[in-house]
C-alpha cells in the first residue's frame, strides 16, 4: 500500500468517526431536550399574586391567592394563604383597606361605613351593628403585625394613598352636629399629621395618580379639591353641588378628569374637569338610573371607570370609556338575587377584574371586564365581604 493510500485511509476513517460522534451528540441533545430533567424555571415555584380582603363583621383580613380565586372552580377555601383577626367578637370590623404602591403596609379602616343608614333596607337588624370605637389601622404585609392604631368616634369611610409623599388620606363622615373631615397620616413615623373639618357627611375620596391632585365628596355639599401637598391651604372654599346625594369619586387615569357616582336626585354619574382647583366643571352627565349608585372605580392604565348600582335586591355594574364625551357604556351587567350595598369596589391592577363585596348576602361578586361575566364566590358566616384589594 503506498503511503498515498495510507493517508487516503486514515483521513476516510477520522471522518467517518467524526461523523458519528456528531451525530451521537445530536441524538444526546434531542434526548435532553425531550427526556430530560425539567428547567430551574420550571422547578421554581410561581410566586402568587396576592389579594387582601376587608371581611367586615368577621373581624378579619385575609391574604389570598388571586389566580386560585378566579379560577373557574375558585373558592374562597382554594384561595385562602392567611387571615389575621383584628376586632374581637362585637367590635367594628375591616371596612375598607387600601395598599401601598410597594405592597409593603396596608391601610385598613375599622368602621361600619354607612350599613346604619342603609342596612335596614337589605334587611339587616341595624340595632344589633357594633356601637364601639372605629379605628384607622396600619399593618405590615410582610410580618402581618400591627403598626399603628389610631381609636375614633366618627366613622372613617374611604381611604387613599398618595404616590409622592406615601401619606394615607382618610374621609370620616361627621353629621348634621359635626362636620366631616379629611385627616393625614404618615406611613413611616405611624402620626397623624392633619386633620381638616370639610361639611357633614364626608364621604368619597381619592388622589390622581401623580399626586396632584385630591378630590373629597361632602354629600350634601358637593365635590371639593385640594393639592395634596397642601391640604389645609388648597381646599376649595366653595364646593361645585352635584346631586341631593352625592358619593363615591375617582380620577381617570393619565387625566385630570374625574367621575362623581351621585345616589339620589339624580341617581347618576357625572365627568367632571378637575384641571383648576377654583373652577372644576362638569362635562358630561349620564342618564338617571333606577339603582343607587355609591362608590367608583378607575380602571388602571385606561380611561375608563366602573360603578356598582345597589337596588332591593340585585346588583349592576356599569363599566364606563370615558375617554371620550359622551362616555360609552361597555358594559351594563345586573347581578339579581344578590343583597349588597357596596361600599367598595375596586380594580385588579391588570384592568382585568372588578371586586365587589356583597357583604349582606356574604359574597365577593367578581367581574371580569373583558367579557362581562360574573363569578360569585361564597364568603365567612358574618356580613362580609366589603373590599378585595389586589397588591402590585
Amino acid at each position: 500500500m503506498t503511503m498515498r493510500s495510507m493517508l487516503a485511509d486514515h483521513y476516510t476513517d477520522r471522518a467517518s468517526l467524526l461523523s458519528l460522534l456528531l451525530v451521537l451528540s445530536a441524538i444526546g441533545c434531542a434526548t435532553d431536550e425531550t427526556t430530560g430533567p425539567a428547567s430551574s424555571n420550571e422547578l421554581t415555584p410561581t410566586t402568587p399574586t396576592v389579594a387582601l380582603s376587608a371581611d367586615w363583621l368577621n373581624g378579619s383580613v385575609t391574604w389570598l391567592d388571586l389566580d386560585q380565586l378566579v379560577a373557574p372552580n375558585g373558592t374562597l377555601e382554594k384561595a385562602l394563604i392567611d387571615r389575621l383577626d383584628l376586632s374581637p367578637e362585637g367590635q367594628q370590623g375591616p371596612l375598607y383597606i387600601v395598599p401601598t404602591a410597594d405592597g409593603r403596609r396596608a391601610v385598613v379602616l375599622l368602621s361600619p361605613g354607612v350599613m346604619a343608614f342603609v342596612g335596614g333596607r337589605l334587611g339587616v337588624d341595624i340595632d344589633s351593628l357594633p356601637s364601639s370605637e372605629t379605628a384607622v389601622v396600619i399593618l405590615d404585609l410582610e410580618t402581618r403585625a400591627i403598626l399603628a392604631e389610631f381609636r375614633d368616634t366618627d366613622v372613617p369611610i374611604m381611604a387613599a394613598i398618595d404616590p409622592v409623599s406615601d401619606r394615607a388620606f382618610v374621609t370620616f363622615l361627621g353629621g348634621t352636629a359635626n362636620n366631616g373631615s379629611v385627616r393625614v397620616y404618615d406611613l413611616e413615623t405611624l402620626a397623624e399629621i392633619e386633620r381638616v373639618s370639610v361639611a357633614p357627611f364626608v364621604e368619597g375620596l381619592a388622589l390622581n395618580s401623580t399626586g396632584t391632585r385630591g378630590a373629597v365628596i361632602g354629600a350634601t355639599d358637593g365635590l371639593y379639591l385640594f393639592d395634596p401637598a397642601d391640604l389645609a391651604g388648597s381646599l376649595s372654599q366653595t364646593p361645585l353641588k352635584l346631586a341631593d346625594d352625592s358619593s363615591g369619586v375617582a380620577f381617570i387615569p393619565g387625566t385630570e378628569r374625574l367621575v362623581v357616582a351621585n345616589s339620589r336626585n339624580p341617581s347618576n354619574y357625572v365627568v367632571i374637569d378637575a384641571s383648576s382647583l377654583d373652577a372644576p366643571a362638569v362635562i358630561d352627565e349620564g342618564e338617571r338610573v333606577a339603582a343607587v349608585p355609591f362608590m367608583v372605580s378607575a380602571v388602571p392604565g385606561r380611561e375608563e371607570v366602573v360603578l356598582p348600582l345597589a337596588s332591593n335586591n340585585s346588583l349592576r355594574l356599569i363599566h364606563l370609556d370615558v375617554a371620550q364625551t359622551p362616555a360609552d357604556i361597555l358594559r351594563d351587567v345586573e347581578v339579581s338575587d344578590i343583597l349588597t350595598f357596596p361600599q367598595a369596589i375596586t380594580v385588579s391592577p391588570d384592568g382585568r377584574y372588578a371586586f365587589v363585596g356583597a357583604e349582606v348576602s356574604k359574597e365577593l361578586l367578581i367581574f371580569d371586564l373583558t367579557n362581562g361575566k360574573v363569578m360569585r364566590r361564597s364568603w365567612l358566616s358574618e356580613l362580609g365581604p366589603t373590599t378585595l384589594a389586589v397588591l402590585p
